[in-house]
């Protein structure tokens, strides 16, 4: 399914009344479902960006976006449109709905779809599958899986001044800037293998990606500490 964007490439032809709140309205009354958010629904700027394009795409829906980030006036004048300091911002039938937090509550709970019909009255339109569940599984577990599915990215959770002290070869860090990429571009159906000292912190960033759609994602229960002691002594314990 394809989603039409409509860019400021776009919009002088489209869009053409002077004032913010004229756009707007012309663009929301162009679709059912409008979208105004950081980048485009193929490259969002933002993790919240992502996470309700995210959602609609599990929704099946056809919309229609605005990126903000191409036009300050439609930027801080969506804002003032719906009394809402944040983006993203997602309209239903010209009706603001609201952002990120809001389109996932109402998303799990099945309100979306009822709002989704009254848009597309002839459409059909199925639940997404709720989020995978986390699959915890000791070091020594975990090194056989890496050996027989390659295609793992293993992730350091953990401070850079602690990966200096010790480290699992061929893992990366997780970092802000990855944190991003990954929600941004990443395939969803890739396999994340999470890992921290002792377990803890790993576990809340795999239940995190799980929440963002990735399906399957592991996480070493007993972290490096449980690798070192059981899969490789010569990296250091701390």
């Amino acid at each position: 399914m394809k989603f039409k964007v409509v860019s400021s490439d776009t919009e002088s032809t489209e869009y053409s009344a002077s004032d913010p709140k004229g756009r707007i309205d012309q663009m929301l009354t162009g679709s059912p479902v409008f979208l105004f958010m950081k980048g485009t629904p193929d490259s969002p700027q933002c993790g919240f960006s992502y996470k309700v394009t995210d959602i609609l795409k599990s929704w099946k829906v056809p919309f229609q976006s605005f990126d903000v980030l191409s036009d300050e006036s439609i930027r801080q004048g969506i804002k003032d449109y719906a009394n809402w300091p944040t983006i993203p911002q997602l309209y239903i039938n010209k009706e603001f709905v609201g952002g990120s937090d809001i389109v996932d509550e109402i998303s799990n709970n099945g309100e979306l779809g009822d709002l989704l019909k009254e848009a597309f009255p002839d459409k059909e339109f199925n639940p997404p599958p709720p989020p995978a569940e986390v699959q915890e599984i000791p070091a020594i577990e975990a090194v056989e899986i890496l050996k027989s599915n390659p295609d793992i990215r293993l992730l350091d959770v953990r401070s850079p001044e602690e990966r200096e002290r010790a480290c699992i070869e061929n893992s990366l860090l997780l970092d802000q800037e990855m944190v991003e990429e990954m929600l941004g571009s990443w395939d969803p159906e890739s396999p994340l293998m999470f890992y921290c000292h002792l377990g803890q912190r790993s576990r809340q960033a795999a239940q995190y990606f799980t929440s963002q759609g990735f399906q399957q994602v592991y996480n070493i229960s007993d972290g490096i500490s449980g690798w070192s002691s059981n899969v490789d002594s010569s990296i250091p314990k701390y």
